[in-house]
Parts: structure tokens; C-alpha cells; sequence
């Protein structure tokens, strides 16, 4: 499907269809009020929609390779297009730039810049020419660097990146290796890579915790190749928090003691650590984080951020293309003859200021943050001068056909993200008043608000499979005069209180009949050998009858159930 919105709209109708296919509710009240809910879009709140910024670029890999600053195979190795059959020189980010030349110097560092800025190049450039600079000079094979990631399946990807660059050597004369070793790998696997010591290592932390403490003597010998470690990777830096992060932080301690890594270089990457202050106080943060996680001094000044550019045309702001935004809205289609055309329309400029990056005061540019798409579509309305709905179609439209545009890098200038979070359905509460006048809502508290009197409790509600009939889950506890208090359906202990008996409120509607007769019980309550059938020892307990309750759940007076 060609038109992301629609796929959200078919999205939201099957999944809106789907939830509400388990149950059905008998009581019209309750049943109105969660359609009410459904209609309004609490499982689905309005998509947010984001533009990846234009990150500024400073150059390539095969120009730093021939004025020296990296090896020359590096020109050779990083190439983009590769095993497509038409390798092209890689161009690399100013942030990219910063970490090479911090990791050249044996400065540990963080990278935190967003999805799609070529983290991973960011600390894989230095470690390769690091690796291809200690093989010429006759360097001993051995693990250089070690790099972990929370997930398994973010080392399966990487290993199938770096390979892309390794495409087109023979086996044994790749200039750099790299194994994973994650406890995926078969006995076979393990054995060659303790043989075959490789340059570097994709695992997780719990697998390298596991490998620097067991005594088995294929792990021992992996460790022992790792002596000198020069690097040490931490990808994905923020999910290292609490509990975990301090078990990372000290394995990182025990890692550089064991493997003698006294100028280890660590490096962290993150898309987002922290949001508020300046950037100087998110920075600082940061490095306050990455401090404590790698046993290191990272300063502020180590943690490298996005330096970004428009794509637009720089001279225009908002208030510039004000004036044409209105004949471009009437557009029926977006086509432009080439880039420049693209970076001039006032559209394009609306979008990428509004959508894609932010201009403060005193600071350089940052990525815009997320809004609503329904927010986005009043914003170019009152900037365009139309109706909502008429800005909110033109700007989907042009979203759509923009993400079809290619820089001349081949970049996708206007590549957006439509974020959209979906919750499960959650429970029904309602109070012991009479139909039509109970509280009903789908937000879990303990009383409703707004009553007079006080206690007025709210009861979690489940509906029978067959007839959708509402059953409130109750304590029941007292003896002179019961009293009736919400409980989880689940929850059937009552060891805080011995006179407590679990079960359940049924409201009776008008009209409806029970008389606690045996024809009303399941068969399987009743002993049917006998002439007239009798209820079963073990169910005479839970025989149900008639009982009044006021909206507190005292017993006496007030509704049927």
C-alpha cells in the first residue's frame, strides 16, 4: 500500500473491530458508553507524525583515506552499493567526523543522534582503521573490540551491515573480522572463533558476564584473545537503567580488570538520553549516565549530538512562503521537475520548519519534536488560511508523494514517520446505582466522582460470553449487615480477613425474574439420580439469591441484585 494514512485507518478499524469481538454487553447504558470510547479513540490516540532532519554531511571516507587521516583500505572497504554491483564512495555526517577523530585520539565518547544517522559507522570507522593500521604494522591477532547490544537480533543485523563492506574479499584476506557470539552459535561456531581469534565481537551482556565467569575452556581461551581490549561498545546506551544498568556497570569494571584494559576506549550510542534544558544540560546529563555506566571520565564535551541543515532553501522561512501557501494547498498532485524545484516549494518549506527541524534562539538547529497529525493539519490551516480538513488532506497528499523525492546523494529528503500507539482494552467499572444513573467509566479509580455521598465505590464489570449479562467480582464481609466491596476477578484469597467470602453482584433489570429455583442452576450443580434433583453438597454455597444494596455496598436497601 502505496498511502501510509490509509494503511493507519484500515489499521485502526480492524484492530477497533478485533478488540471488541470477545464480549458482548446486554446493559444499553454500558454498552453506549463503550462504544462512546471506542468512537472517541482512547485505544488509539491521533498518529503523531515527525520528518527526519537533514543531517549535514562533511565529506567521504575515500577523501580522508587519501589525505591520510585513514588507512587506504578503509577507501576500499566502506563503500555503499557494493553487493548490488555498483560500489559508490560513502559519505559520512559531521558527527560521524567528531567520533573519528575522538576514537583516533583514544577519547571515550557517546553518540546520540536519532534513527537513520549511521550510528553504527560512527565507532566502526575508528575500530576498523584502528584494526587495518595494527594488522600492517604486524600486529598478533587478537579481539580488539567488543561490542554489545541489548537485543540478539540488533548483533544479527549489524553482522549482516558489516558484511555488505566486506563484500568481494576472498576469506582469508578480509582486512578486518568479526564473529558473533551471542549463544546462538553451535559447538562448531564456538570452536572456531576461540581458535580463530576475530577482531571483533557482537554479544549481549548477559553472554559476556556469562563467558568472563564460567570455567569452560572455549570461553576462557574467547576471553584470553581479548587481553588489551581497545574498545569497548555499548550500543543503545538508555536501556541500560537501573537494576541492569548496574550490573553493566560493573561488568564493564571486572571486563577492563580481567582483560588488563588500561586504555580502553569506551563508546556509547543513544537516540535520546534526555530532553530538557539546554543542550549544554542534556549533554552534561549524558555524560553524567555514560559516566557511571562504563567506570570512565566522559565529560560534556564527549558526547557528540546532531548537527543538522535544511534541505529547503535556507533563505525562507514561514513568513516568507505565506503568501503562496494557499494556491499550493488547492494542488491535486505533487510533482517537481527536479531537486531544486522540490526544496522551493513553499509546501516543502512549511513542512520541513514545522515537521522536521526547529530554529532557537542561541542554539544550533534540533530536530522538531513529533505533534499530532490532527495538530499539524490546524497549524498549516491557520498558516495557509483554509479549513482544517482541507489542510490536513493537502498535507497527507503531499507527505505521500514527497517521500518519492530523492536528493542528489540519493537520500530521501522528507523520509516522515507516522508514530501511532495502540493500547488493550481495559475494564468496564460501574457503581451498585440503578441503571441509567450509574457511574460507568473506563478509567480505573476507586470511587466516582461527583456523588454526594462519600464511598460510593466503582465496581470492575465482566460480561457473560453467551448473553452478555454484567457480573460485578465482590467481597462480601460482615454478619449483622453484609457489606459488598469491589475485588479482581482473580483474586479469591482472603487471608486479611476470614469473615471475607468472594463472588459475585448480578443486577437485576426490570422485568427480569429469578426465584433461586433448581431449574435455574447449571445440571452439573445438580444430583440428577435421585427422583427430584437436589443440588450437590459442594454447590449449595454458591446457590445465588436476591440481595438489596445501596450505592456504599451496605446490604439492606438501594438497588436489586
Amino acid at each position: 500500500m502505496d498511502d501510509v494514512f490509509q494503511f493507519r485507518n484500515q489499521l485502526v478499524e480492524r484492530y477497533s473491530n478485533f478488540s471488541r469481538s470477545f464480549v458482548q454487553i446486554a446493559a444499553n447504558d454500558i454498552q453506549q458508553e463503550v462504544e462512546r470510547q471506542y468512537q472517541d479513540g482512547r485505544y488509539w490516540p491521533e498518529p503523531l507524525v515527525q520528518i527526519n532532519p537533514n543531517y549535514q554531511r562533511k565529506g567521504t571516507v575515500q577523501a580522508l583515506a587519501e589525505q591520510g587521516v585513514l588507512h587506504p583500505v578503509c577507501a576500499d572497504v566502506f563503500q555503499v552499493g557494493k553487493p548490488e554491483g555498483h560500489p559508490q564512495a560513502l559519505h559520512l555526517y559531521a558527527h560521524q567526523l567528531q567520533a573519528l577523530a575522538k576514537g583516533q585520539a583514544g577519547q571515550s565518547y557517546v553518540v546520540t543522534t536519532g534513527t537513520g544517522s549511521g550510528k553504527s559507522l560512527s565507532f566502526f570507522i575508528p575500530i576498523i582503521d584502528r584494526i587495518i593500521k595494527a594488522k600492517a604494522a604486524g600486529g598478533e591477532p587478537r579481539t580488539r573490540a567488543i561490542v554489545i547490544y541489548p537485543m540478539n537480533a540488533l548483533a544479527n543485523s549489524q553482522l549482516e551491515e558489516l558484511d555488505k563492506f566486506l563484500h568481494g574479499y576472498d576469506a582469508d584476506a578480509r582486512p578486518f573480522t568479526v564473529a558473533r557470539y551471542t549463544g546462538q552459535e553451535d559447538k562448531t561456531e564456538r570452536d572456531a572463533i576461540a581458535q580463530n581469534p576475530p577482531d571483533i565481537i557482537l554479544t549481549n551482556f548477559m553472554m559476556l558476564e556469562y563467558i568472563l565467569t564460567r570455567f569452560d575452556e572455549v570461553d576462557r581461551k574467547v576471553v584470553d584473545h581479548c587481553e588489551g581490549l581497545e574498545f569497548l561498545v555499548l550500543d543503545e546506551l538508555h536501556t541500560y537503567r537501573g537494576r541492569q544498568g548496574a550490573d553493566v556497570a560493573l561488568l564493564v569494571r571486572r571486563l577492563r580488570e580481567r582483560l588488563k584494559a588500561d586504555t580502553l576506549v569506551c563508546i556509547g550510542t543513544s537516540a535520546t538520553m534526555s530532553s530538557g534544558g539546554t543542550q549544554a544540560d542534556r549533554n552534561r546529563t549524558v555524560a553524567e549516565v555514560a559516566s557511571k555506566l562504563f567506570g570512565a571520565a566522559i565529560t560534556e564535551h564527549d558526547v557528540i549530538g546532531e548537527t543538522l541543515e535544511r534541505v529547503t532553501d535556507p533563505l525562507k522561512d514561514v513568513a516568507a512562503i505565506a503568501s503562496e501557501l494557499p494556491s499550493a494547498m488547492q494542488r491535486e498532485s505533487h510533482h517537481w521537475a527536479d531537486f531544486d524545484a522540490f526544496r522551493r516549494d513553499p509546501l516543502s518549506i512549511w513542512v520541513e520548519l514545522n515537521l522536521g527541524i526547529e530554529l532557537p534562539d542561541h542554539e544550533p538547529p534540533r530536530r522538531a519534536r513529533p505533534i499530532t497529525l490532527l495538530a499539524a493539519g490546524d497549524k498549516l490551516a491557520q498558516d495557509a488560511r483554509c479549513g482544517p480538513g482541507v489542510a490536513r488532506t493537502a498535507l497527507q497528499r503531499f507527505l505521500v508523494a514527497a517521500h518519492d523525492v530523492r536528493t542528489p546523494q540519493g537520500r530521501a529528503p522528507f523520509a516522515f514517520k507516522l508514530h501511532q500507539f495502540i493500547s488493550g482494552p481495559g475494564k468496564v467499572l460501574t457503581t451498585l446505582e440503578a441503571t441509567g444513573q450509574r457511574h460507568i467509566t473506563l478509567d480505573a479509580q476507586r470511587f466516582a466522582p461527583g456523588r454526594q455521598a462519600e464511598g460510593v465505590h466503582l465496581y470492575p464489570a465482566h460480561f457473560c460470553r453467551d448473553c452478555g449479562q454484567e457480573y460485578l467480582p465482590v467481597w462480601k464481609s460482615g454478619q449483622h449487615q453484609a457489606c459488598y466491596l469491589p475485588r479482581e476477578i482473580d483474586d479469591v484469597s482472603a487471608d486479611d480477613n476470614d469473615d471475607a467470602n468472594y463472588g459475585f453482584l448480578c443486577p437485576i433489570s426490570k422485568g427480569q425474574q429469578y426465584g433461586g429455583v433448581t431449574d435455574d442452576l447449571p445440571e452439573t450443580w445438580l444430583d440428577l439420580s435421585r427422583a427430584e434433583p437436589k443440588v450437590k453438597p459442594t454447590y449449595r454455597a454458591a446457590i445465588p439469591y436476591r440481595v438489596a444494596d445501596d450505592p456504599q455496598g451496605h446490604e439492606g436497601s438501594g438497588e436489586a441484585f
